[in-house]
């Protein structure tokens, strides 16, 4: 079999290998920048996982604030039902 040499003296085999090359290059550049993505996305599901936590944590405490605030308040009403109901009639 001999090789076919193209217009600039390259041979077949030695375009095959080029090309080659290029392809083992392209795909270490591809490696990395898969790897890269699967960091930013752990990265990414650990802050949403936190963030999530977080949500959680500040809808407990409203909502043990709200608590709270409702007593208090039904305690203000009851006071100033007590004041209304008990004076004495002008």
């Amino acid at each position: 079999m001999s090789d076919q040499y193209s217009g600039n003296g390259q041979s077949r085999l030695d375009r095959m290998e080029g090309l080659m090359g290029l392809l083992v290059d392209d795909h270490m550049k591809f490696q990395e920048e898969h790897k890269q993505l699967l960091t930013a996305q752990v990265v990414l599901t650990d802050r949403l996982d936190r963030l999530a936590q977080t949500v959680k944590d500040i809808a407990a405490a409203q909502a043990e604030a709200q608590k709270s605030s409702d007593e208090r308040l039904n305690a203000l009403i009851n006071i100033v039902d007590d004041i209304v109901r008990k004076r004495p009639p002008q």
